[in-house]
């Protein structure tokens, strides 16, 4: 493959996953009017031990800049009237915050890993799926 296949390869790829993810964001805003970006911090405090993060490793996983992600947070602990996370001054380090996952928070988070789940099963062949997952073995 040559350096223009290679690079065409590279923007349709990129392209595939732009259409991907405005799928999913759509789906999420239509079923619970929150996007991505807000599951990205609902399915990463869930997947810890004590679904609790620190604020600042939860930048790189998330992908926004500090002050986009700590107005994220405020949302999140308004969303509907209910608290779906809460920060916390962290024990060993009074100057960081921590993310805490409420209990509804963890179950919303479930509720929109399954419509992610149906919304990629619908755009993507399971031809693709075997590709996608080809990559990462």
């Amino acid at each position: 493959m040559n350096d223009n296949e290679l690079f065409a390869t590279w923007i349709n790829l990129t392209k595939y996953h732009d259409r991907l993810l405005k799928a999913m964001d759509y789906s999420l805003h239509h079923q619970f009017q929150l996007g991505i970006n807000e599951f990205y911090l609902l399915y990463f405090l869930a997947q810890t031990d004590e679904k609790k993060m620190r604020l600042s490793d939860l930048l790189p996983k998330v992908g926004l800049s500090h002050s986009a992600l700590s107005r994220l947070v405020s949302r999140m602990e308004k969303y509907r009237g209910e608290s779906l996370v809460q920060r916390t001054t962290d024990e060993r380090d009074k100057r960081s915050v921590d993310v805490l996952l409420s209990e509804e928070g963890e179950q919303l988070a479930e509720k929109m890993l399954s419509l992610l789940n149906i919304t990629l099963n619908n755009k993507l062949s399971k031809k693709d799926i075997n590709k996608i997952k080809g990559l990462f073995d």
